[in-house]
């Protein structure tokens, strides 16, 4: 079921500073899309964001070659559709990464002591809420396929995610049965992290898939890392999404990270775990969910050289700063839902991968919280069940 829409906002957009478009340099390189043909996007909503990176020579002595590969563009998904309006200095190269990501290169020959660039990059995004037209049946997966062999491989994401631990591996063989097709089984393993999984408003980090696992208790990073590390280890390819929540029931939006899996005949759903008591297996309730890159690579990586006559290579570790933010604004009517909804989300100000400031904290003993949760659950696997009739 669908949210309704409860209230219309208009906000003004005003972009200051300079802007240069570079149509010629990111013509042949447009987003990778990975929408899914039986998505149904609906309601969608308009936002406009910009991105403003600092980069800061905290030395005394001067930094040579200063290259920072930004994430430009996350691949298309079936929900968010992110334009790059315009930067405040043009990449002098750009490229896809493994996972779909549009990366720009940016240079700066040096930076004097103390010396601080910024890059500052506009976007549009349209949202939506999506469900799927699901079949009932699958084919097997392509084993040999690169989405596969990407998607499920250990080697090839982060240590936080356990795929193939022991403790995980106990997970799979409890929650899944025999018989079950691979959306089947995705669904029992979300279900078992909604049923199993509390979010942590200390925001303390549990840090890793078999933290979480074990002590029943994580942030948002958390909770992906552990869906995406069952779903692995059950031989399903999944894939992490960071991004930006415009809304989390009570006017708060903040970053957030959630997940994808990847389906025969179908391919990658959206499945946001940290809210699965809302539903959002297979759906997204909502046209709040901007993505900003594959979570399993860092947004802004940054090299440099330095005099090791003039510094040490503990100290040149620290030479160059990185701080960002990002400012969103809307441009068109957005859901907005009770307060008593009200989901965890990142802080707003800031950008960490794990920094998980909460939203309003639903009151878990108030009758309506209890009500409105147990309906919310209970729209989502109504409308799960009657897609699969």
């Amino acid at each position: 079921m669908k949210l309704r829409r409860l209230a219309t906002v208009a906000l003004a957009v005003v972009f200051s500073g300079l802007v240069s478009l570079t149509p010629a340099v990111h013509a042949a390189n447009q987003p990778i899309s990975i929408a899914s043909s039986l998505a149904i996007p609906t309601l969608p909503a308009h936002y406009v964001f910009t991105q403003k990176i600092n980069l800061t020579n905290t030395t005394n002595v001067p930094a040579y070659n200063v290259k920072a590969d930004v994430v430009l563009l996350p691949a298309e998904t079936s929900y968010s559709r992110v334009s790059l309006a315009g930067e405040s200095q043009p990449p002098v190269a750009v490229s896809h990464d493994a996972f779909g990501n549009l990366i720009g290169t940016f240079l700066w020959s040096t930076l004097a002591p103390h010396q601080t660039v910024q890059l500052t990059l506009h976007y549009t995004d349209t949202s939506y809420d999506v469900s799927y037209r699901l079949p009932r049946n699958y084919p097997s997966y392509n084993t040999d396929s690169p989405t596969y062999r990407t998607f499920t491989n250990p080697q090839l994401e982060e240590k936080q995610v356990n795929t193939d631990s022991p403790v995980l591996e106990q997970i799979v063989h409890q929650v899944v049965q025999p018989g079950q097709n691979p959306e089947q089984q995705a669904h029992a393993l979300f279900s078992w992290i909604v049923h199993n999984i509390q979010y942590n408003y200390t925001l303390k980090p549990s840090g890793s898939a078999v933290a979480t696992a074990q002590s029943h208790l994580g942030i948002c990073s958390d909770i992906a890392d552990l869906y995406v590390g069952l779903l692995r280890t059950d031989h399903i390819p999944a894939r992490f999404v960071g991004g930006y929540v415009t809304n989390n029931g009570s006017g708060q939006g903040g970053f957030h990270q959630w997940t994808e899996f990847y389906l025969p005949s179908v391919g990658w759903v959206v499945a946001d775990p940290t809210w699965g008591a809302y539903g959002y297996f297979a759906a997204l309730q909502d046209d709040w969910h901007i993505a900003l890159y594959d979570g399993i690579r860092k947004d802004i990586v940054v090299h440099w050289s330095y005099s090791p006559q003039a510094l040490s290579g503990s100290a040149a570790k620290h030479q160059i700063a990185i701080h960002y933010q990002y400012h969103f604004t809307q441009s068109a009517s957005s859901s907005i839902v009770s307060s008593a909804q009200a989901r965890p989300v990142a802080h707003p100000s800031g950008h960490s991968r794990h920094a998980d400031p909460p939203a309003a904290k639903p009151d878990p003993t108030s009758l309506w919280h209890r009500l409105g949760t147990w309906i919310s659950h209970t729209a989502g696997s109504l409308v799960h069940w009657l897609t699969h009739l």
